[in-house]
Parts: C-alpha cells; structure tokens; sequence
C-alpha cells in the first residue's frame, strides 16, 4: 500500500454535489458496504444488515427516488469476530486509507488495525477478493460527498468510528477488593475516547462504572464490579455504532427518497405511494444464513427471519401458484419443496419455542442460564 502521504486527499469543495438522482442512488452502495460489510468466511463483502431498497418510477420510466429500510444490524460483530472474519470494512478503510492529516484530526497516529482489540482479535485483518481498502476509502469519502453529507458530518462519522476502536482497547481496573471499579485513567486510549465523544473522565466513569437504582421515588447509587463495567464498555460500543449506521440511513434517505405527497395513504410510514402511475420496484436483501462454531443471539435471530422469509417464498410463489393451476386445469409438473414449519415452531411457538420460553425467564425473578436450559 502507497504510504498516507502519496494518499490522495478527498476534495471538499462540494464540487461533486451537482449529480442526478440515479448517481446518488448507486452511491449509497459504497457508503453501506463500508459501515455495514464484513468479511466472513464465506464472502469477502458480505452484508451484515438486512435491508429493503424501493426504487420509484415516474409514468416514462425515469427513476425519480428511492428508500432503505434497514434491520437487525449484527452488532456482536463489533466485540469479536470469528477466525477469518474481519470487523466492518470502515475501520481498516481508515487506518489504511487516511492521510496524514486525517490520521492525525482523528487521534489515529501510529495505529493499525493490529493495534485494537476489536480489528485485531480474529488475526485477520485483509480481503481475499483482491479490493484494497485503501481504494474503497477513496470510494467511501466520494460517495459520501455525491450523498451531500457535508464536512461537519463526515467529520462526526469518522470521530465517532475511531473513538469506537479506542474504546474497544479501554481498560477496567478493580478497586475495593473487587467489589467496584473504575475506568484506567493511565490508559492510553482514554484521552482519545473523551476527546473524539466530547466527554468528561468523570462522566465516563460513572456511566460504566455505576448504576442507578430507583425505588420508591428514591434514586440510589450503586457501583458494578470490573466484569460488569467491561460488559458495559462492549454495550456502549455496540450502542454508539448502530446509532450512527441508523442516523446515516436517514441522511441517505433525505437525500433520494422521494417527498410525500396528498395522495401518499396515510399511515404508510417509509412506504408511502407516490403520486398516481408511479411505478416502485421492492429488493429484499437479507442475510445469508450462517452456522458457526460459536453462534450468537443475534444469528439466532438472523436464521430465525431467514427461516421465515423462506417460508413465505414457498407459499406465495410456489403453493399459491400450484393451487391456481390446479383451479385453471393448467397440466404442469407439481414442485415440492420442504415445509421448515417444524423449524418456525421450534424457535418461535407460543408456549415451547425458544424466544417464548426466554421472553418468559426475562420476565421472571431469579432465573439464571441454568433455570433457561
């Protein structure tokens, strides 16, 4: 890779805002790919997002808008990956593709993704596919410019990432016989972590090293213990993330969704109509479904909605048909195809599936992992 210095800086003239709807609609790919892609083990740019793209028509066939809607982004995938997976793209987009003077207004000096824990913990940390994260970086500042995000925006997303490595390498020390803890104020990292979030030591240690109590109309006070305050430091990582991915969504939408109108059905929400012969196309683009060695809640969940994707698939567009032909008479060849209800069920059942009997230990006193399973 080019040493930062040869990197080319990104113009922020806003010279690139000028371009039509359909050049913005495709650049939003590389802005999601870059926050919301992974390398997996079985794809080098794989989508750890579910998303639904309409793409809005005029009467001649013009494109005239779009809208994105996303779901369940893998969040666990912030904390640690499995052996050949890599974090989001961004982060190693950055450390690789910054110049010097980004590196620097980023607290990112003298880093590489070998350096935080969250990029460093699986041992891999680059792509089979041949793409160099050096030039998706170039790719990433480009579309974010055409989506017209400004300097001040694009300055926050980028603090925001690079506080979220540096967060993930803060530490927790005991205090009290282990009993409370405190964040490491000799930690490297820190000054980074409260410059770039605009926070106080002091405040951060109390939102990850306290927890507050209410009860009775009296607010109480309690300190956690180094575990806990770490699980803290992971929550916070997670939270901070998904809130930023959610928040470029909405600017990407501001941009190419098309505005309501007096004939949108009220109620509709992010799938509104537009005006009368417009025509929308719909692409659902889910997960894959994935099977680890160490599976989290949240491929749980991720299989579970493929599992029921797939089942409305087949009773739409192969039962449903089926039957039509059988009404018209048509002769045809009958396709069969798994029924996964046994599958549904033994996730999602009232009174016996998985999430149903967790939703009921979450609800009652004193249950434990043990009482769950």
């Amino acid at each position: 890779n080019p040493p930062r210095s040869k990197r080319p800086v990104v113009k922020k003239d806003g010279s690139l805002n000028n371009v039509n709807i359909e050049q913005q609609v495709l650049q939003s790919n590389p802005i999601l790919e870059s926050f919301g892609n992974a390398r997996t083990v079985r794809n080098d740019n794989s989508s750890r997002f579910g998303k639904f793209i309409e793409i809005k028509f005029n009467k001649s066939g013009t494109l005239i808008g779009a809208s994105i809607e996303t779901y369940l982004l893998e969040k666990v995938r912030l904390i640690s990956q499995s052996e050949g997976e890599r974090n989001y793209h961004v982060f190693y987009e950055m450390l690789m593709g910054m110049n010097d003077e980004e590196i620097d207004q980023f607290l990112l000096t003298d880093y590489t993704a070998e350096d935080f824990k969250m990029t460093s913990c699986s041992g891999t940390f680059d792509r089979r596919d041949g793409v160099q994260d050096v030039d998706t970086y170039v790719e990433l500042r480009d579309a974010l410019e055409v989506m017209g995000f400004s300097p001040e925006q694009q300055s926050d997303l980028f603090s925001i990432a690079s506080a979220v490595l540096h967060l993930s390498n803060l530490s927790i020390n005991s205090i009290k016989g282990g009993e409370e803890s405190e964040i490491d104020y000799e930690n490297p990292h820190l000054e980074p972590i409260l410059q770039l979030l605009g926070v106080t030591k002091k405040n951060l240690n109390q939102a990850l090293c306290y927890f507050k109590i209410e009860a009775r109309g009296q607010s109480y006070t309690r300190a956690v213990q180094k575990e806990k305050a770490e699980k803290g430091v992971e929550a916070l990582i997670k939270a901070t993330y998904s809130a930023m991915f959610d928040y470029i969504v909405r600017s990407i939408n501001a941009s190419i969704t098309v505005k309501k109108t007096a004939t949108s059905k009220p109620g509709a929400g992010g799938r509104a109509l537009t005006d009368k012969g417009n025509a929308v196309i719909g692409v659902l683009d889910i997960f894959g479904f994935e099977s680890f060695k160490v599976n989290s809640f949240e491929q749980l969940c991720i299989n579970y909605c493929n599992e029921a994707l797939q089942q409305q698939f087949n009773l739409f567009v192969l039962k449903n048909e089926q039957d039509e032909y059988e009404r018209e008479g048509i002769k045809w060849s009958f396709i069969s195809f798994p029924d996964n209800q046994d599958v549904l069920d033994l996730i999602w059942k009232k009174g016996f599936g998985i999430l149903n009997i967790l939703d009921d230990q979450c609800r009652a006193p004193g249950t434990t992992d043990k009482t769950f399973a």
